[in-house]
Formats: C-alpha cells, structure tokens, sequence
C-alpha cells in the first residue's frame, strides 16, 4: 500500500459554518494535520471557516463556475485543477456533477464524491444527474444507510460503487463537562431554568419554525424552559417575525453563530433537532458525545444514531403536536434523560469516532474500500486491514 503524502482537493460550494461545510473543514484539517496537502476549493462564495482552515495549514480559493450549464462545462474550474494537479479530487453534495467533469478533463487520477443529504425539494431531473456524476466518479460515499439506498434505488447507481461511510465525531473535543453558567449568564437564564438548544442552520430544511410553534405549547406547559437557537442564516428575519407573533421574546432567544459549539452544550439540558431530511446529523453526533440528550426528527440517519430511540427520543417529522408532547415528557423526566444521555455518549464512542471516518475516506483517496456501513474496518486494494 502507498503510505506517501497525497495532494487532496475538497470541492464545495461555500464555507458557510453549516453541518456539511463544518465536517469537510473537520476533515480537511485532520488530513493536513496527517501531512496531506490539503486544498479546499470553493464554487459559490468562501465563508466563516475559510480563516481557520488557512491557519491549519490548508488552502482556500474560490473558482467560480456559477449556472446550469456549469455543470457540463466549467472551463475555469478544470484549469485550476491542472493548475492544482491533486493526486485526488473530493467533491461534496452541492456540486458534484460540475466537480467530477472537470476533474476528469484535467486528467485527475482519482475522483471522490460524499452525498451529506439532500434538498428539501429534489427536481425531477436530480436523479439522473447524480446518476450521470456517477460515471465521472470513482468512489462514491454516502453518509447514512437511507442515502446509499437514495443512490442505489432512485438514482440507478451500481451498489458496489456506492459505500457507506457515517460521519465521525471528535470524542474527546465533544465530551460530557461539568456545567460553565457562561451561556446562561450571557442571556440572564437562571440555574433553575431548563434550557433547549437547537445548534443548525436557520434554514428551511432544520424546520425551526415548526419548533418556535412546539415551544409555544411547551412554554404553556413548563413555564421555566427556554430555547435557545444557535446559528444563522436566511431565515433569521422570518423566525423573529415567528418570535413576535408567539409572544416568546423572553422565551426563544437567538445567539448567533458558535465559535465553539462544545462550550455550548454544558449549558444546555437537551438539544432539539425537527430537520426535514438529514444525513448523519453533526449537531446530534455533538450532543450525543456530549452527553447532551436528545429529541430529533425520525428522518435521514438520525434514526440509525440514535439507536432507534434507544439512546434519544425520536419523533415523526412535521408533527407539531408529537414534537412539543415529546419535549415536554423529556423536560419532566429528568432521570430518564441522565440515562438517554449516558446511552447516547457510550454509542458515539463505540461508533462514530472521527479517526474510523478519516481511515475510511484516506483508503477511499488510495483507491480501498470499506467493508462495512459502519467504518471500523476498511480494506486497501490487497485486502490489507488498515484501521
């Protein structure tokens, strides 16, 4: 097996601090910290973790290839991938068929997708592009189970090209800590108030408008929660709005983008995920290292990380009135969610550590595979166990 330094080029479309541009900016620091040469490669606009990532030894740039037809012909992004000359291109969900043509004209060696998840409304034609992407590309990872059954079942893709590979968490970075009082102090909420904290994107697909109308009920029930939502995005605007007309100024309190989510959680009592779809949540894999317990959506992969509702509380997506009784039952039943908690943090460190992921996409890059949907062990081409 090759061991040598590979050149790697990470293509996405910004690096807004949202779950998939977080994890490929996981991924890429990991890679560079391993002696990777490590590009990322940005098609839209870069973004708030560009900064980080430059101090981490990587590179950013922004190529642009805007429209439709981009992704037939980019001219500019396949001279800077002869420019680049990367050992392996990665491309993420959002640019995959324009990424993978381009790296093919420029005679890339080797040529890796990963699908995080899909848009709340796929067109028609998606299927047939990502089947038409596929062809340009080698490897092809997706992180659930019910994303590779999407690939395999709508889109037509061949099964053996397609690998499941689940999204790894930082278990000592994420990790149960004793409560700071700094978030709190920060919004003038009490020891004695109960804290829900959603920690995504304020975009459609997280559904947070579902969830202000859940907490309106909740708030009736238990007078002494508070929500409180990390992030930001286009619909921050709209959701105040929401805010007003629910009377929950006092009650639903937004803070913005997280430096460092890990210093978010000790502060909260549990955290509120109701996405539409989802791949393998980041903002659930954090909690749950965390020891944070959890009530989500039963979409995407989220089912499959919480063990089916044995280490989290799992409800039916779009539900108002599910997600807010759920809520309340976990805010009432504090013993159960020490156990839901404990259940959750003992999971993630038996099966979702970063280091299987990094081992599964580096054997990907070399040209392996994996074996299994979850990534403890992954083959090179001679069959050699290297993780």
């Amino acid at each position: 097996m090759i061991t040598s330094p590979l050149r790697i080029e990470m293509v996405l479309p910004t690096l807004e601090a949202a779950g998939m541009e977080v994890m490929a900016a996981r991924m890429a620091r990991a890679f560079a910290a391993r002696g990777h040469e490590v590009g990322i490669t940005c098609l839209e606009r870069g973004g708030a973790l560009a900064d980080d990532l430059v101090a981490n030894g990587c590179s950013v740039a922004v190529v642009a290839a805007p429209g439709f037809r981009s992704n037939f012909h980019a001219p500019r992004l396949e001279t800077w991938f002869r420019r680049r000359r990367p050992d392996v291109v990665h491309a993420h969900s959002g640019v995959w068929l324009k990424t993978v043509r381009a790296a093919r004209r420029a005679n890339v060696p080797r040529v890796v997708h990963t699908l995080h998840g899909l848009l709340d409304y796929e067109p028609w034609y998606g299927p047939e592009l990502k089947r038409w992407a596929a062809r340009y590309t080698d490897r092809i990872a997706a992180v659930s189970e019910p994303l590779r059954d999407y690939l395999v079942q709508e889109c037509r893709i061949h099964p053996h090209k397609v690998d499941v590979i689940l999204n790894g968490v930082d278990t000592e970075h994420y990790r149960p800590r004793s409560r700071t009082g700094a978030l709190r102090g920060r919004l003038g909420i009490g020891d004695d108030e109960l804290v829900v904290g959603i920690i995504a994107r304020l975009a459609p697909v997280k559904n947070h408008r579902l969830l202000l109308d859940a907490f309106a009920r909740v708030h009736e029930e238990v007078p002494e929660a508070r929500l409180v939502m990390v992030g930001d995005g286009p619909l921050r605007p709209a959701l105040e709005a929401r805010v007003r007309e629910l009377k929950l100024e006092s009650t639903a309190l937004f803070i913005g983008e997280a430096a460092d989510v890990a210093e978010v959680h000790p502060d909260l009592d549990l955290v509120v995920l109701p996405s539409k779809a989802e791949g393998t949540s980041m903002s659930v894999l954090e909690a749950m290292a965390s020891g944070v317990p959890v009530v989500a959506s039963a979409v995407g992969g989220t089912p499959q990380l919480l063990d089916h509702g044995g280490c989290g509380i799992l409800v039916p997506p779009d539900d108002v009135r599910a997600l807010a009784n759920a809520l309340v039952a976990s805010l009432r039943d504090v013993r159960q969610l020490r156990a839901l908690a404990a259940a959750a943090r003992a999971r993630v460190v038996a099966l979702y550590g970063e280091q299987a992921m990094l081992a599964a996409y580096e054997a990907l890059y070399r040209g392996g595979r994996v074996t299994s949907e979850f990534p403890r062990e992954v083959l090179t081409p001679t069959g050699q166990c290297v993780a």
